[in-house]
């Protein structure tokens, strides 16, 4: 169904900030929310016996990623149920926000926080395929925010002090698949994805918690498979907030919750993970299942732009991942085993090559990063792959720890020429 669109609808949007500085990785993908970084250089082979700085045991499972501000890193983790075979009793769920010293790799503080609300079960083809600690946490270097799901949104300080504590959806969708958009925080405010628990979306202040605003489309219908993280769009002198949903793309004024514009579109039937990319005077939406496909469009205007601002279609799409644009170029590895580049111009394919791996098919769950001319994908099931940023495929490296046969969701952080991977059993930093 469309989206009924009303000029009194309020706007939610999660926000992507340019202005901390370059040794931060405060929220998921980085300091602009995608996946590049700037005058950064890490290693192209490692394991556990090369370049691995350090390794923690974790205290659980989990696809959030690592942030890191300034000396310390922070993740969630969760355990109690739906580790392993050994579901347990769903009551016993727990989430942890662990906060780690990036130089010595040792824990500084955890907080163990008992899950509250009827979350989804574990089984069938959702939850397990991402577990209970989704959301990567943000951070302004004052306090860290965390998304639980329907335990709701936490902040803390950087002592691991909690500071407020604000309700979120406790709703599940049709599919009971569990929820993963993370927070990210813009102009003193928290901005949330929770159509998937509250059907809404959320912007809560960030100094006590207290709703700001919220919106919530006419009819949740499909809205429910919204999966993504939004992105903040220049776009002249102002921002768009934008956000990928089944079949319809949103931009919202981030400041006075008005709608901008809105597209219509073929991306989606169902599961819209990725999350919108920007470049060069366009903006770039990929997902969907069982057909995954994409859309460029113009950035700016007014309205209906579906037609107007329309600049090319394309049938390759990442499922999960989020590309990354780099030079005129989009990048992915897809959940087949290859790596694809399409031009970001035209929309047509540059080249789709299977990596070539040493043991099994790699399937992919983390979005790319883009460092010093390589772009770094991390696989769930065969390590991290690297290939040459430009329009001609050039595999450089397969990275696996051969001791670690855990599940590798969450896309990696990068910071002070150091890359943080976690599993679902461990975290490493790696560095020359």
């Amino acid at each position: 169904m469309r989206l009924l669109l009303l000029p009194a609808l309020l706007a939610w949007g999660l926000v992507v900030t340019g202005n901390a500085a370059q040794k931060n990785w405060p929220q998921w993908r980085g300091p602009s929310g995608d996946g590049i970084t700037q005058n950064e250089t890490v290693p192209t082979n490692w394991g556990e016996s090369k370049n691995l700085k350090w390794k923690l045991k974790l205290p659980g499972p989990g696809a959030s990623s690592p942030i890191i501000w300034g000396n310390q890193l922070f993740l969630t983790c969760y355990s109690g149920y739906g580790v392993g075979k050994a579901n347990g009793d769903l009551r016993s769920l727990m989430r942890h926000v662990v906060c780690v010293d990036t130089k010595t790799g040792k824990i500084q503080w955890q907080k163990d926080i008992k899950a509250q609300g009827d979350e989804d079960q574990y089984g069938g083809m959702g939850v397990p395929e991402h577990g209970y600690a989704t959301a990567t946490p943000a951070t302004d270097g004052k306090a860290v925010y965390v998304y639980l799901g329907k335990t709701g949104l936490i902040a803390f300080d950087l002592n691991g002090r909690e500071l407020w504590r604000a309700a979120t959806g406790i709703n599940s969708s049709r599919k009971r698949w569990g929820a993963s958009a993370s927070p990210v925080l813009y102009e003193g405010k928290v901005f949330l994805n929770d159509l998937l628990r509250g059907h809404q979306m959320l912007a809560l202040n960030k100094t006590n918690g207290n709703v700001a605003w919220k919106w919530s489309p006419s009819d949740i219908g499909g809205y429910q498979d919204s999966y993504a993280t939004p992105t903040l769009v220049r776009s002249g002198d102002r921002n768009d907030l934008v956000l990928a949903v089944s079949r319809e793309i949103w931009a919202f004024d981030p400041e006075k919750g008005g709608i901008n514009w809105y597209a219509y579109t073929d991306v989606g039937g169902s599961n819209v993970s990725p999350s919108v990319i920007a470049g060069n005077g366009a903006l770039y939406a990929f997902g969907g299942y069982p057909r995954q496909s994409g859309v460029a469009l113009k950035i700016g205007g007014k309205g209906d732009i579906s037609e107007s601002h329309k600049l090319w279609t394309a049938t390759r799409s990442p499922y999960v991942p989020s590309p990354l644009y780099y030079e005129n170029h989009l990048y992915w590895m897809d959940r087949s085993g290859y790596a694809v580049c399409l031009n970001a111009k035209t929309g047509q394919e540059v080249f789709r090559e299977r990596l070539t791996s040493r043991n099994r098919t790699p399937k992919f769950y983390a979005s790319p990063v883009f460092v010093n001319g390589k772009v770094i994908s991390i696989s769930r099931n065969a390590g991290a792959f690297i290939i040459e940023a430009k329009p001609k495929f050039k595999q450089l490296a397969q990275n696996e720890f051969a001791g670690d046969r855990s599940v590798f969701n969450a896309s990696p952080a990068v910071a002070n020429n150091r890359l943080y991977l976690r599993s679902d059993t461990h975290l490493y930093c790696i560095g020359e």
